[in-house]
């Protein structure tokens, strides 16, 4: 899975992408509506920054399962992205 870490603390694994549309497995909770800074950790050429607004979230046993939609995601960093998802 693809590692993420929150700005403010925390870490995230990406469990699904969909385009733009993205599920994270989560040690830290985000209320529906706020927006998420995230940098993806061991990214090519050094760490890829995205903002992520919250759909949904839930507890997942120990961990948070969230919801959301990538923000001004171009289709570069979209086409990248999936690339290391599906590398992992």
């Amino acid at each position: 899975m693809t590692q993420l870490r929150f700005a403010k603390g925390g870490e995230a694994e990406i469990v699904a992408l969909d385009g733009d549309r993205v599920t994270l497995s989560s040690t830290a909770s985000a209320p529906p509506g706020a927006y998420v800074d995230v940098e993806l950790a061991g990214a090519l050429n050094g760490a890829l920054p995205l903002r992520i607004k919250v759909r949904g979230c839930r507890r997942d046993g120990e961990r948070f399962r969230i919801e959301g939609r990538i923000l001004d995601l171009s289709k570069t960093t979209r086409e990248r992205l999936a690339s290391l998802v599906r590398g992992a």
